[in-house]
C-alpha cells in the first residue's frame, strides 16, 4: 500500500550511520536471516562533510551541520524503504500462525497442520522423543535391578587397630599382619567395636 511501511515483531534494525540492515528471527527457535546490507548515500556525504569540518572548520562546519539535518530529514525515508525491501525478500521465509500469531520458519512450521509446532507438535518427532524417554527410564529401571557391587560392605578401618599405619581395602595390614575390617563375635556375630575385650551382645569374651 503507497505511503504505509510494513513491518513485523521478529526483526531487530541493525542500521547505523552508513547504512541499513535488518534481522529476522522465528519467534520460536531465534533462527532467522539478515538482510543484505544496504550503504546510506547521505550518510556517506554526510560522512565526508563531517571529516572535512574537522580539517577546516568555518564553512565546512556550517556544511555539516546542514548535511547532518539534511540526513535527519532524508534518512527516515530511506529507512523505510530499505525496511520494506527487507520485509518483502526476507517475510517470505516465514509464516503467521493463525493461533498464536508467530511468525516462524519452515523448521517450526506444521505444515500438515496449518499451525506452528508451538500450537501443533510434530506427531512423528514427539513420538520418537517419547520413545527416547521411555527407553532411558527402562535402562535405568533395568540397571537398578543389577548387582553391580559384589564386595565386601563391612566398615573398614583407615588405619592398623595395632600399628597405625594407614590402610585400604586390604583384609590383612600390609605392615604387621593384623587382620582388619569388622570383627564381629565369634558366638552371636554381632559387630565389635574395635578395642573391644567383651561382646556388648552376649558378653562372650573376644578371643577367648
Amino acid at each position: 500500500m503507497a505511503g504505509f511501511t510494513p513491518f513485523t515483531s521478529n526483526y531487530s534494525d541493525l542500521s547505523d550511520e552508513n547504512g541499513y540492515q535488518f534481522e529476522f528471527r522465528c519467534d520460536i527457535c531465534g533462527s532467522g536471516y539478515r538482510s543484505e546490507f544496504i550503504r546510506s548515500n547521505v550518510g556517506t556525504a554526510g560522512n565526508l562533510l563531517q571529516g572535512a569540518s574537522n580539517l577546516f572548520g568555518g564553512f565546512f562546519n556550517s556544511a555539516s551541520s546542514a548535511a547532518d539535518t539534511a540526513k535527519d530529514m532524508m534518512d527516515r525515508g530511506a529507512r523505510d524503504d530499505a525496511l520494506k525491501k527487507a520485509s518483502n525478500e526476507i517475510m517470505a521465509l516465514f509464516t503467521r500462525c493463525p493461533r498464536c500469531n508467530k511468525w516462524v520458519d519452515e523448521t517450526c512450521w506444521n505444515s500438515q497442520r496449518n499451525l506452528c509446532v508451538g500450537c501443533a507438535p510434530n506427531l512423528a518427532t514427539e513420538m520418537e522423543a517419547t520413545r527416547s524417554d521411555v527407553e532411558i527410564q527402562q535402562m535405568r529401571d533395568q540397571m537398578q535391578q543389577q548387582k553391580v557391587f559384589s564386595g565386601d560392605l563391612s566398615a573398614r578401618q583407615t588405619v592398623c587397630p595395632s600399628c597405625g599405619k594407614p590402610v585400604g581395602s586390604e583384609k590383612f595390614c600390609a605392615n604387621c599382619g593384623t587382620p582388619l575390617g569388622t570383627a564381629h563375635c565369634t558366638q552371636c556375630g554381632a559387630e565389635l567395636p574395635t578395642g573391644a575385650r567383651f561382646c556388648g551382645n552376649c558378653g562372650t569374651k573376644v578371643g577367648g
